[in-house]
C-alpha cells in the first residue's frame, strides 16, 4: 500500500541563508523569523529532520515528531506554530508530557520577533486555551 504525501496548506516552505552562508530549509516564513531572531541574539541553533522526539497519537500509534529548532546550550526545543489543528494540540499535549521543561510553543509571529534571550517553556495548560 503506498503512503499518502501529506499536504500542507497554511505554510510557506523558504530557505535561510544562516551567518556562516549555509541555507537551510524551513517549512514557513515564521520559522525564518524565528532563525533570524536566534542569530540576533547569538543563541546556538540545531534544525535537523534527524532530531526527532517520541510521542503518542490519540488512538495509541507510536510516532517521531520533528522539532523546528533545538537550543543545545540551554536544552530546550522550539515549536512555532500559527495554526492549530486538534492532531496538532494533542501530539503537543503529549510532547510537554513526555519532555517536561523542554518545549518552548510560540504561537505568533509577535512572540518569534520578540523571543527572550531565555525563551519561555511551554505549558499544557497553554495549549488548552
Amino acid at each position: 500500500m503506498a503512503r499518502r504525501k501529506k499536504r500542507k496548506l497554511w505554510s510557506k516552505r523558504s530557505d535561510y541563508t544562516r551567518l556562516d552562508g549555509t541555507t537551510i530549509s524551513m517549512d514557513s516564513t515564521w520559522e525564518v523569523a524565528m532563525a533570524e531572531r536566534l542569530d540576533m541574539l547569538e543563541i546556538k541553533w540545531v534544525r535537523s529532520p534527524d532530531m526527532r522526539l517520541r510521542y503518542m497519537t490519540n488512538s495509541g500509534r507510536k510516532r517521531n515528531y520533528i522539532p523546528d529548532f533545538y537550543l543545545p546550550d540551554i536544552d530546550l526545543y522550539i515549536e512555532v506554530k500559527g495554526y492549530w489543528t486538534d492532531v496538532a494540540k494533542y501530539k503537543m499535549k503529549d510532547i510537554c508530557n513526555r519532555y517536561p521543561g523542554k518545549i518552548c510553543i510560540l504561537e505568533s509571529l509577535d512572540e518569534v520577533i520578540n523571543l527572550p534571550i531565555e525563551p519561555r517553556l511551554g505549558t499544557l495548560e497553554d495549549l488548552e486555551s
